[in-house]
């Protein structure tokens, strides 16, 4: 089975690396490993969903995988969802990407600037093909994301989006991701871990150590139920 494990930073998959056996290193963003039967690429994209989208769909267009993984930390507007938490993102949607008018803020399905229900959205929402009965995938907490390319300075710019999207998580790169992996007809799961709670920006408030140690051992928790020894 051959994997693709897309991530926007090295920081995310550093401990991911570690545990998996280096076959080689393409480039500085994309290298390839083995983890018993299983082929996993990795490939890091930048953060935004710019980045993602151009280097996703680069791959997918030389490579063929059967199934694309993408983790990341991720920030939560629930206060359920813990610093810690591992979720499985069902359905992702980019909050950003509209117009502002006379103070508020309208999709482009709202302005009639694109279809909402062209493929791959539905009502604008992307939304996941399904946990491919991998039990620890189940075994995750579902949650809806947003994508935004600015990370909140206000409180106002905050509740906007909790109003008109009522999110769980957010993120800075997922919705293109999804976006990228149906348009192309890859099956693919977005992995997230909570770092911080959407909230005036306080990095030191935000715990990326956990949320990495919890984050690597889900990923190889799926390795193990996918691999065939």
């Amino acid at each position: 089975m051959k994997i693709l494990v897309v991530a926007a930073t090295h920081r995310d998959v550093k401990k991911l690396k570690d545990r998996l056996q280096l076959i080689q290193q393409h480039r500085p963003y994309l290298s390839a490993h083995r983890y018993g039967n299983l082929l996993i690429d990795i490939l890091i994209t930048g953060t935004g969903g710019v980045f993602m989208a151009y280097h996703l769909t680069k791959i997918l267009g030389t490579v063929s995988y059967d199934l694309a993984i993408n983790i990341g930390i991720a920030g939560s507007f629930d206060y359920f969802l813990e610093q810690g938490f591992i979720v499985n993102v069902v359905q992702d949607q980019f909050a950003d990407l509209g117009v502002e008018e006379k103070g508020a803020f309208y999709t482009l399905g709202e302005k009639e600037m694109m279809d909402e229900n062209s493929y791959p959205f539905t009502d604008e929402i992307l939304r996941s093909l399904g946990n491919f009965e991998i039990e620890e995938i189940e075994s995750l907490i579902p949650v809806k994301a947003v994508t935004v390319n600015t990370l909140h300075g206000s409180k106002e710019s905050m509740e906007r989006i909790k109003e008109k999207f009522n999110p769980e998580i957010e993120t800075m790169d997922g919705a293109a991701f999804f976006y990228v992996c149906l348009s192309e007809k890859v099956p693919f799961l977005q992995i997230r871990a909570i770092s911080n709670f959407v909230e005036i920006q306080r990095i030191e408030s935000w715990n990326i150590p956990l949320a990495i140690d919890n984050l690597t051992d889900t990923v190889i928790a799926v390795f193990d139920e996918l691999r065939i020894d």
